[in-house]
């Protein structure tokens, strides 16, 4: 049977980086506090290293034109662009150190496809050899569908300040096309943003921006929704009449599998 949480909170960020140095087929580029320049090849993968565990906080430009984007539990990112872009100001930040780097990612023809190394000389040798080791141990992650919830409405509505990010969760891509998710309300339903849980098993979260489209108020009921949950929340209890105060809000949507399988 589905769970339900009813939860409520806050999302922001930002900060800096670069130097470029290469060696053989690999690119390096050391954070200097000004922004990371990365070109995606398009149709090609591009391996993007971080020294710690990462999540990114993509633009929609970006995300609709990749066909495939994995970011891995070491801090390497796997992007294949499908169409050209121009540049896009992507949010890096660690869930280890609480660093945040900027990126500016675009995707061209011809662009090279040897793998980008970030080095970060603020990060001490002892810190990536603690995460090395606990990498290793990925089964000892205990959280639960209200730590998962929480993590997704803090990243949406919360100032930087105030996220504490949860280690080993990291950010995913997700469609960002409207889907029919709700049962007899007249909503407008579109995913947001999409982390993955290290726990085993593994769940998902998804943030899904409501709006009404209906004069009438929607009073969340999650035996309603359509598609295979575990567990949802919801920002507010009631969606307001459209054109009111309060006729938007956001919905988490907790599975053990992606957004894109468990949707209907």
């Amino acid at each position: 049977m589905l769970k339900y949480i009813y939860k409520y909170s806050m999302l922001m960020f930002l900060y800096s980086i670069t130097t470029v140095y290469a060696n053989d087929n690999v690119e390096h580029i050391v954070w200097n506090k000004a922004p990371i320049k990365i070109s995606l090849p398009v149709g090609k993968e591009r391996r993007i290293d971080f020294p710690v565990p990462i999540e990114i906080e993509l633009t929609e430009t970006a995300n609709n034109n990749s066909k495939a984007l994995q970011i891995r539990e070491d801090g390497s990112i796997y992007w294949t662009a499908e169409h050209a872009f121009e540049p896009q100001r992507i949010i890096v930040f660690t869930t280890k150190t609480g660093y945040t780097y900027l990126m500016d990612v675009e995707a061209r023809e011809n662009a090279p496809d040897y793998p980008v190394v970030i080095v970060d000389d603020r990060i001490d040798k002892e810190v990536l050899k603690g995460i090395s080791h606990k990498q290793g141990h990925l089964n000892k992650y205990n959280y639960d569908y209200v730590d998962l919830t929480r993590f997704a409405a803090k990243n949406v509505y919360a100032p930087l300040r105030l996220i504490e990010p949860l280690p080993g969760v990291v950010r995913v891509a997700v469609t960002h096309e409207e889907l029919p998710l709700y049962k007899g309300g007249d909503l407008i339903t579109k995913p947001m943003a999409q982390w993955r849980s290290p726990t085993i098993p593994g769940f998902y979260v998804t943030a899904v921006r409501i709006s009404s489209n209906s004069l009438n108020s929607v009073v969340f009921d999650p035996r309603l929704l359509r598609g295979d949950w575990v567990a949802a929340a919801t920002q507010h209890a009631v969606v307001n009449p459209v054109g009111s105060e309060g006729d938007t809000t956001t919905w988490y949507l907790v599975s053990n599998q992606p957004f894109e399988e468990a949707a209907p």
